[in-house]
């Protein structure tokens, strides 16, 4: 029998994209010549406004997989569908950045070595790490799955609430020690899994794996996951909000202490109390999903909807359309406020890339690029396992 959609979650996602695109436009922004303390200030609360993205797209992936969960699980043709899906358009558009940001030459030997470590880094580009550390997860989803489905087999409701507490207190203190771990396994020098922990520790699934497991337990018993999110509203809601406040001074502290520019290192993925914000932050996002869902007008929905279904694309493709942006900022926006240009930059390339998404979706071949290979087939099965366009 095929299961209850999930609207939520296809709103969830398409606010995870606006949020990963808007994020990169800060970062631009950060670095441009002009810009002062009052504009570092300002970017460091639009920043944090935005931060849950990535961490979101760790969830919603976990959650769908558990929740459109078989029972059987067939792992060579789960990683094949995986590879064609995801990896083959991260491949095709990591030689589209290297062409084009790093004027790959392809008849160049030297050259092909770099491509083939951009193909394993996910370094071609700002935002395809991501991916990299996606796919660790879809290679381990068979110790995952085993996992939790012992658990869901063999404790109780409370047993297993206090295992996922667990898991994240376990979680926050890998994240504090994280430097200490990248230590001593670089110290053992075993080759590529010292560097996972050293050079490559920004895109080791290992720190972001307790946002997956979050989306499993989620996934696996959705009614009681809904449940919980509005009995623990008073909560998670105030601790949102004295996280949100704490980050903030932090990063407001390190613009003004900080003369050789804006920077927001403090508000980094990989530190204990970020985690935990970005924890809390997912509960909240997913609760306004479901809020969205109830009060949010038809039109709003569509528009969440729509650009969630083609956000794998055009998330590939965001970093791109974002240098067009840029070119509009300098021809136009130049002398305009900081939080403008910023604005206006996002809009342009969400605009962008979606409606590059869109076209490619039409072609007989743009599922090589991460497009929706057939329109009709993606409305029957948007839910789906097989569906790619959540793993951003």
């Amino acid at each position: 029998m095929r299961k209850e959609r999930l609207p939520e979650i296809e709103y969830f996602r398409g606010l995870a994209f606006l949020a990963v695109v808007f994020q990169h436009s800060i970062a631009h922004y950060s670095v441009e010549e002009g810009m002062n303390n009052a504009d570092g200030i300002g970017m460091a609360f639009l920043l944090m406004t935005v931060k849950f993205a990535v961490p979101a797209f760790v969830f919603i992936t976990g959650l769908l997989l558990f929740y459109n969960d078989k029972g059987t699980l067939k792992y060579g043709q789960f990683v094949k569908k995986r590879i064609q899906d995801i990896y083959i358009p991260f491949a095709v558009w990591t030689l589209i950045h290297a062409l084009y940001i790093h004027h790959i030459n392809v008849f160049s030997l030297a050259d092909l070595k770099q491509l083939g470590l951009m193909l394993i880094t996910g370094k071609a580009s700002s935002h395809l790490w991501y991916i990299v550390m996606l796919f660790q997860l879809y290679l381990l989803y068979p110790l995952i799955r085993r996992g939790m489905r012992f658990a869901i087999r063999k404790w109780n409701v409370t047993v297993k609430q206090i295992l996922l507490f667990a898991a994240g207190i376990a979680f926050l203190l890998m994240t504090w020690k994280i430097t200490w771990i990248g230590n001593w396994i670089g110290g053992l020098q075993i080759p590529i899994w010292s560097v996972m922990f050293t050079d490559y520790a920004d895109r080791n699934a290992l720190y972001f794996s307790f946002y997956f497991i979050l989306g499993a337990a989620a996934g696996s018993n959705l009614h009681l996951w809904r449940e919980k999110l509005r009995a623990w509203r008073m909560l998670y809601w105030p601790l949102f909000f004295f996280l949100f406040g704490f980050h903030l001074m932090h990063g407001i502290q390190e613009v003004i202490r900080n003369a050789d520019g804006i920077t927001f290192y403090s508000l980094s993925l990989l530190r204990p109390w970020m985690a935990l914000f970005l924890i809390v932050s997912i509960l909240v996002m997913y609760d306004i999903s479901l809020w969205i869902h109830r009060k949010g007008s038809k039109q709003a929905h569509n528009i969440l909807i729509s650009i969630g279904k083609y956000s794998f694309v055009a998330y590939l493709m965001h970093i791109l359309t974002l240098r067009i942006s840029y070119a509009a900022d300098e021809a136009w926006l130049s002398a305009a406020p900081s939080w403008t240009r910023i604005l206006s930059s996002w809009m342009i390339s969400v605009v962008l890339s979606y409606g590059a998404a869109r076209l490619i979706s039409r072609w007989s071949f743009g599922k090589w690029l991460g497009g929706v290979p057939n329109r009709q087939r993606q409305k029957t099965r948007i839910n789906s396992t097989n569906n790619k366009n959540f793993n951003i």
